[in-house]
């Protein structure tokens, strides 16, 4: 009996071990059972991606480690989100697609305005895109295929599209292409959310190199870095101190508010730096002792923060999960601060113009007390559970995106 000469045995090894790493599938019509041409089919937040053909059929190949999400989309029909891990691989799937039935608006409760990309395509580049200075050589190039709906009873903004909303990165050198499931800018309580599933795809051009050093710089200290350091325990190695933090409401200003009237302005300091808020000398019916003391009350921020003395390691934040997963989980606020690049200056223009930049330094809580499952790839699941503010909150946007097989190498 010949022997498999040792070189052939490992090619057969590989190949085998590919044909493990594979999705295949159909798309159809789930009411009538016919195929779906043309769908997209893709891993989101990687750039593992294809269409379907003729008899809406496709395959994908060299599936990424760990957990993931798989994205199927169509104009016309509701969004298919599977969720799978690499142990399931390789999958055979029939995916049946329903048709996308646009909700009513209830007039009744809340009427709204529909309006366009004139009106509040510069309010959906801040917030989508993003301020960073990534986003000055990024753009739409279907404006027209995203609308707006403004609600003035609550003061909401609320986007949407048909197709996936085309977003051409030219500093980090991606097109994106982004299946917009929600967006809301919510004017009243400061606040932004938007979900979806992005796919991404190299442009083709002479600045490679470029792109690589601009790729590496948005990667360091960002979630993603955040998270691999993690997940190996090298938070102080890779340059991330992080302390507990807690945050509760101020209620003796709460209770001061209630006498004052305010006229003036005064200028109150907190970690994250300067701003001006409303003061007033006058109050009802009180000595000038209590006025003065009411006026100290009024320059204490709405929250008291509280800091831990300690650095924490990961043994402290994380626990194993199963199949080599990491479970996070953790109270109130974690204060996140990246020692080896300093804030942007278009961060201290819009947020703290007064201040010199300093290193760059986030919050994060955990909604509802929910655990995050995270892998040695970065991956992290349910990133809606996992909220920030800082640094984060205003950088990590879809100007500084990358996929999750970016190994964050020079």
């Amino acid at each position: 009996m010949k022997k498999i000469p040792a070189i052939l045995f490992f090619i057969l090894l590989s190949l085998m071990a590919a044909s493990q790493r594979t999705i295949k599938g159909r798309v159809i019509n789930g009411e009538t059972g016919t195929a779906i041409s043309g769908s997209s089919v893709f891993i989101t937040n990687t750039s593992k991606g294809t269409v379907t053909n003729s008899v809406g059929s496709f395959e994908l190949n060299d599936v990424p480690p760990g957990k993931h999400d798989l994205i199927i989309s169509c104009i016309g029909y509701e969004t298919n989100v599977f969720s799978f891990s690499d142990e399931q691989l390789p999958l055979q799937l029939k995916v049946e697609m329903a048709i996308k039935v646009r909700e009513l608006e209830n007039v009744t409760l809340e009427p709204s305005v529909e309006e366009g990309w004139d009106k509040w395509g510069k309010t959906f580049m801040d917030n989508f895109v993003g301020n960073t200075a990534n986003s000055l050589q990024c753009r739409i190039k279907n404006e027209k295929a995203i609308r707006f709906r403004f609600y003035k009873k609550s003061n909401r903004l609320i986007a949407y599209a048909d197709e996936p909303v085309l977003l051409e990165n030219k500093a980090l050198g991606y097109l994106i292409k982004y299946q917009l499931e929600n967006f809301e800018v919510n004017f009243k309580e400061n606040s932004v959310f938007f979900l979806g599933y992005p796919l991404f795809e190299d442009l083709r051009s002479q600045s490679r190199i470029k792109w690589e050093k601009k790729r590496l710089e948005a990667y360091y200290g960002s979630i993603m870095h955040f998270m691999r350091s993690l997940y190996t325990d090298s938070l102080l190695a890779e340059g991330f101190e992080v302390t507990r933090m807690s945050r509760l409401p101020n209620y003796e200003k709460q209770r001061v508010k209630k006498f004052f009237k305010p006229t003036g302005s005064f200028k109150a300091t907190t970690r994250e730096g300067s701003f001006v808020i409303n003061i007033s000398d006058t109050v009802k019916n009180t000595a000038s002792d209590s006025s003065a003391y009411f006026s100290s009350v009024m320059r204490q921020p709405d929250y008291i923060e509280k800091y831990g003395k300690d650095l924490l390691t990961a043994d402290s934040l994380i626990a194993d999960g199963p199949t080599g997963s990491k479970l996070l989980l953790f109270d109130n606020y974690l204060y996140v601060i990246y020692r080896n690049q300093l804030e942007e200056e278009a961060y201290l223009k819009t947020q703290f113009p007064q201040r010199k930049p300093s290193f760059q330094r986030s919050f994060v809580t955990l909604k509802g007390d929910k655990i995050i499952t995270l892998d040695k790839e970065g991956n992290y699941y349910n990133p809606l559970d996992f909220f920030t503010s800082g640094y984060w909150g205003w950088g990590e946007k879809m100007a500084n995106s990358l996929p999750f097989e970016y190994n964050g190498r020079k």
